[in-house]
């Protein structure tokens, strides 16, 4: 039979756990979290300013469990392809500030038949639409605190759907197939919020301190992780700040989860912001709640020198999904089609990437599941397990 390779049991609805005890401080908060001390708190500080070369943190069961997943799928793990590029090529209308989390609002069921066909085209990892779904943004259209956060649970449970009709629909097959077929719970970084595309400079301007970062994630990173994900995935992070608001909150929440981080460039060298990518690498390192680092939202041609940079300092797993190669056009909110890659292209890379060490592969905008097939039979064929 298909692996899942999931929690035991999939999450209990939120919304039920909160209408049974509203009023309990304890009834928001699932295993997977605590409240978040002072104590942690310093002990995330040492950690970031302790951050150090390769070994510099233990692996702990972050990165064990992803190496297990890793092993299971052969030694590789494909990740999915452009979420928000697929809902348009279904219809859906994505020019508001909730961008693809438009849709956990108004088409989920397109969002469930993306999930879908992306397992279909072979992908271990979906990622959920909550990369710019949060709980300030929801509240922005006029939804309360409790309606925001079983907003982003949904997402997590969208995706879980997604994976139980593959699971099903493949339940009766001759020839038992053993994959594991994971979901992440995607954090986008304080600038996919503002939406005015300083997620691909890292310029936040006066909001842009370490304090006023982890106030902005807490909440969303807790009710994500209380829905039970395998993984949560920190995507498009642009500076080093965020990466070090990330990991002190995972230290002081407790968050149990593994969970990725990966880095956007626009150069080869630096990530969006300007900050070396080393040392954001190495933020990442020093945490042992993170169980994989690497490069997603960027153009296909950085990624070798990319992954290189990466392997200096951490020997976590390394994970990489590009975009098609396309720039961005943050004024007009939409992609300039003539300066990306074709499907074939992009799949060159993939022999290449694996070869440099990069465990897990996928992709990013404009991508499709085209694409994710395309990667999944290159990995068959060329990419063995180490």
């Amino acid at each position: 039979m298909l692996a899942r390779f999931s929690s035991p049991s999939l999450p209990i609805n939120l919304a039920q756990r909160r209408t049974q005890n509203p009023k309990s401080p304890s009834s928001n908060r699932g295993p997977s979290t605590l409240h978040c001390s002072s104590i942690s708190r310093r002990r995330a500080a040492e950690m970031v300013v302790k951050s150090g070369g390769v070994g510099a943190a233990e692996e702990g069961a972050a990165g064990a469990a992803v190496r297990r997943w890793v092993e299971a799928g052969g030694g590789r793990l494909v990740l999915d392809g452009g979420l928000a590029t697929e809902l348009e090529a279904h219809g859906a209308d994505l020019n508001d500030p909730l961008w693809s989390a438009k849709c956990i609002l108004s088409s989920p069921h397109l969002i469930r038949k993306v999930h879908l066909d992306y397992i279909e085209a072979g992908a271990n990892i979906i990622i959920t639409a909550s990369y710019q779904a949060t709980i300030q943004g929801f509240e922005a259209k006029g939804f309360s605190k409790e309606q925001s956060e079983n907003l982003l649970t949904k997402s997590v449970e969208i995706a879980h759907e997604a994976r139980e009709m593959f699971l099903k629909q493949h339940s009766d097959q001759s020839t038992p197939m053993h994959r594991p077929i994971l979901v992440a719970a995607s954090i986008g970084s304080y600038g996919a919020y503002l939406a005015d595309g300083s997620e691909y400079s890292g310029d936040y301007g006066e909001a842009g301190t370490l304090e006023f970062l982890k106030d902005f994630h807490r909440r969303r990173l807790q009710v994500l992780a209380e829905a039970r994900p395998d993984l949560i995935a920190f995507e498009t992070i642009p500076n080093k700040l965020e990466a070090q608001a990330y990991v002190e909150l995972l230290e002081e929440c407790n968050i149990s989860i593994p969970s990725w981080f990966s880095f956007n460039s626009k150069d080869g060298v630096h990530v969006v912001s300007g900050d070396s990518l080393i040392e954001c690498a190495k933020v990442a390192n020093s945490c042992a709640k993170v169980g994989a680092v690497g490069i997603n939202c960027t153009p296909p041609r950085f990624i070798h020198s990319l992954i290189l940079t990466i392997r200096k300092v951490t020997d976590k797993p390394i994970l990489i999904y590009p975009n098609s190669g396309e720039r961005y056009d943050a004024e007009k909110k939409e992609w300039v089609e003539s300066t990306g890659v074709s499907d074939g292209d992009f799949v060159s890379y993939v022999s290449e990437w694996c070869k440099d060490g990069a465990a897990l592969i996928g992709g990013c905008c404009r991508t499709t599941p085209n694409t994710i097939r395309a990667i999944t039979r290159t990995l068959n064929q060329f990419c063995p397990a180490p």
